[in-house]
């Protein structure tokens, strides 16, 4: 008589059964899938960072030649 697999079912098919399916295999896709996303975040993050700087410093150049401007200005005779 063949062997059949606990719990029943068809000698052909995997039973279910505590301890036959670990964690074990999945371990390293999960790991590069998570690396893979923390990687993708820090990049966006890194360029958030980076825009902002760029924006900040647009504006302290837009600042600085309006002061330039302002204190390079004509000034009309007779006032």
């Amino acid at each position: 008589m063949p062997a059949r697999a606990v719990g029943g079912g068809d000698a052909g098919h995997r039973s279910v059964s505590a301890g036959v399916y670990s964690r074990a295999p999945e371990v390293p896709y999960v790991k590069e899938r998570r690396g893979r996303a923390v990687k993708k975040l820090l990049l966006v993050a890194l360029a958030a960072i980076g825009g902002l700087l760029v924006y900040r410093q647009i504006q302290a150049d837009r600042a600085e030649q309006d002061l330039w401007t302002e204190a390079t200005d004509s000034v009309p005779t007779g006032s």
